[in-house]
């Protein structure tokens, strides 16, 4: 059974209280005007098969959402389905497998629901701004039984969404179009806005791929990467935009990576532990006290990431955080060109500097490694991501920021694991685990101190 569906996130609704009544919150005036806009942009997508039915939550802003998209696309007739505010998927199945082979439905609902449904279509969930609208085509009789074609937001253009539907992009190479002496910026991405909108796409895959696979260490790295890659391209900007929406953007990716912070580090010592097997059997064989008490932390550290991605809170700070990165986008007024040579200074700017800095480092100083640490990362990152402005990557920074990365990484692992296994140490009340947290811990210390030890040779 084949068909298309159209999952739309209800449009910018009055803010709930306390006491107010969920049901009754109504769009905001400016939340109407946006979203009609958006709709009438899109609307040629929306109607591509005449046989177009419009399914909406009871919820007031989403039954409001439904009608402008009825008015938008000349549908009479509007359903509402009790599923779609309780997001209850498998009811949601049940009354699809009633349509007749070759359905569109447009779904208008919320979220988290409307990013749930998208992980039961395709297999991976998909964060939805305030009046986003995903197009799937829909096989049920496959697995997963769903094909994202667009995902779209009001803001973005019908010659964009085109292009998205209609598979024209060059997603390897986004920036083959663009035009450097262009001072269009409202009409036309910059070489710079694509690139971010593709950082932040990886973003919400690695997000994805989390949920999906949660016990997997690589997957909570990997995402905590995909965001310091995104906030270091931001900070090459940060004082080209307005400072507001820079700070705003770069401390939500921050909290939204802490977030992941302490399971990482938990993935990194439980390695060094398996590491360490050889030296102390004993203690860290896989049944053992030690490595039982890190799989039970990491369960209980992973249980309360997912408490938050089921509540939807996660979720909506990514969207604020995307809104806000969006904002700093729109006040940065420099073409392609102006970015070319804005970056080519900084990038130079920062070797210099990190460079100064690594033959001046007291590696015994650990938030002075660490801090060099990252801002070697964040020039890396630079070099590599923003080397379709600049023509090509620069090797030899790539090179020096790596190398600066490698020779400091394993002095600030070891001085974490170090001191977080003495935390440990402090949480337990059993003697013999507390004796082996403390003997690992001083086996961190006194490697990182050989290390300390060869580079003063």
């Amino acid at each position: 059974m084949n068909g298309q569906l159209i999952l739309i996130r209800h449009g910018k609704a009055v803010e709930g209280t306390p006491e107010g009544d969920d049901f009754s919150r109504k769009l905001t005036d400016a939340g109407k005007k946006e979203l009609a806009g958006f709709l009438a942009d899109i609307a040629p997508l929306l109607t591509e098969t005449a046989n177009l039915k419009i399914w909406t939550s009871p919820l007031l802003r989403a039954r409001e959402t439904a009608e402008l998209v009825a008015e938008a696309t000349g549908v009479k007739e509007i359903e509402e389905k009790d599923f779609l505010a309780t997001g209850v998927f498998a009811a949601f199945l049940e009354a699809l497998k009633q349509e007749e082979d070759g359905f569109t439905v447009a779904l208008v609902g919320h979220e988290p629901y409307m990013g749930m449904w998208t992980n039961e279509l395709i297999g991976a969930p998909i964060p939805f701004k305030k009046g986003a609208a995903a197009f799937f085509t829909v096989n049920l009789d496959e697995e997963p039984i769903g094909k994202l074609e667009w995902l779209l937001a009001p803001g973005e253009t019908l010659k964009c969404t085109q292009e998205q539907a209609d598979g024209k992009r060059n997603r390897t190479n986004p920036f083959s179009e663009s035009d450097e002496d262009s001072h269009k910026k409202d009409a036309e991405e910059t070489m710079y806005e694509a690139i971010i909108t593709e950082q932040m796409a990886g973003v919400q895959h690695a997000y994805a791929a989390y949920q999906q696979n949660p016990v997997d260490p690589e997957s909570a790295h990997d995402l905590r990467v995909s965001i310091r890659q995104l906030r270091a391209l931001l900070n090459f900007n940060k004082s080209n935009g307005d400072e507001g929406y820079y700070r705003e953007a770069s401390e939500d990716w921050r909290d939204i990576a802490t977030t992941f912070g302490y399971l990482r580090e938990l993935d990194v010592l439980m390695g060094e532990c398996r590491q360490l097997w050889g030296l102390y059997p004993e203690m860290l064989a896989e049944d053992a006290q030690v490595m039982t008490w890190l799989k039970e932390e990491r369960q209980a550290e992973q249980d309360s990431i997912a408490l938050l991605i089921k509540s939807g809170a996660l979720t909506e700070r990514i969207l604020d955080a995307e809104a806000a990165t969006e904002q700093l986008l729109q006040s940065i007024q420099l073409n392609d060109r102006q970015q070319k040579k804005a970056t080519i200074k900084k990038l130079e700017k920062m070797e210099k500097r990190l460079l100064r800095k690594w033959e001046e480092v007291d590696f015994t100083n650990h938030e002075e490694t660490h801090s060099l640490r990252i801002n070697a990362k964040k020039l890396r990152y630079a070099a590599t991501y923003l080397a379709p402005i600049v023509g090509e990557k620069d090797k030899e920074i790539i090179k020096e920021m790596k190398k600066m990365q490698t020779s400091l990484g394993t002095l600030c692992d070891l001085q974490i694991n170090g001191h977080l296994l003495l935390e440990m140490a402090e949480k337990t009340d059993d003697p013999e685990l507390r004796s082996n947290f403390r003997k690992l811990s001083e086996h961190q210390f006194e490697r990182r101190e050989a290390l300390l030890n060869q580079e003063e040779d």
